[in-house]
């Protein structure tokens, strides 16, 4: 495979393998450097906007609760909660409302305040070099687990029930920051999940198309 692309003389493949071990050991201290990040942040960062990290019904919108309410309910099919949604083009794709703007607004003056704060940042991927982990930032315990369990999980039970839908129990959750001088956009890729879910946030921008393609099973 790597003759085919392009790769065929012995200094090459010696600098791939160094490029593979590097990635690896990379990817084996991740949990660590994390959570020494994660450390960090608690010690030096002090929230601009304390309140969001903690989920409110208050900071949903009544449509998403409305959709929430019937996946709950006994009486449910795909089908009815499919007319809750607005189906994209794509195969399997859903688009609904989830937060407040005033929720959203206050997020984005969150997230930039620790932009701008000397606190350590890990960044979501190798690809996207500008964003935030929630997760060390310390979104999980108070925001992201509990929409995950008690929002997000009786939809996905409905929507994705041979994907995994009716078992989730754990998540990655990033935000990614384009802008004309640093990240333009994020190339076609594969994620690692059973479902995911896209929220846009911003302020005064126009593109920002999410593209969907096939799903592949590994």
């Amino acid at each position: 495979m790597l003759r085919r692309l392009g790769c065929v003389t012995e200094q090459q493949f010696e600098d791939v393998l160094n490029k593979i071990s590097q990635e690896v050991d990379r990817r084996r201290r991740l949990g660590v450097t994390s959570a020494e990040r994660a450390a960090a942040i608690k010690d030096t960062y002090q929230p601009l906007h304390p309140h969001v990290y903690h989920l409110q019904e208050s900071y949903l919108v009544p449509k998403f609760k409305q959709i929430v309410e019937y996946c709950r309910s006994g009486d449910t099919s795909e089908e009815g909660l499919s007319g809750l949604l607005e189906e994209e083009a794509a195969v399997r794709v859903y688009r609904f409302p989830l937060f407040e703007r005033s929720f959203c607004e206050e997020l984005v003056e969150e997230l930039e305040h620790f932009e701008q704060s000397s606190a350590p940042k890990g960044r979501p991927n190798t690809m996207n070099h500008y964003g935030i982990l929630l997760n060390e930032l310390g979104f999980d315990e108070g925001f992201i687990t509990p929409l995950r369990e008690h929002y997000l999980h009786p939809l996905t039970s409905l929507l994705y029930p041979d994907c995994g839908g009716r078992c989730l129990d754990s998540h990655k959750a990033f935000v990614v920051k384009y802008d004309m001088n640093e990240d333009l956009d994020l190339s076609y890729h594969y994620d690692n999940a059973e479902v995911t879910l896209n929220v846009s946030l911003g302020k005064d921008f126009t593109e920002g198309n999410l593209y969907f393609g096939d799903m592949r099973q590994v």
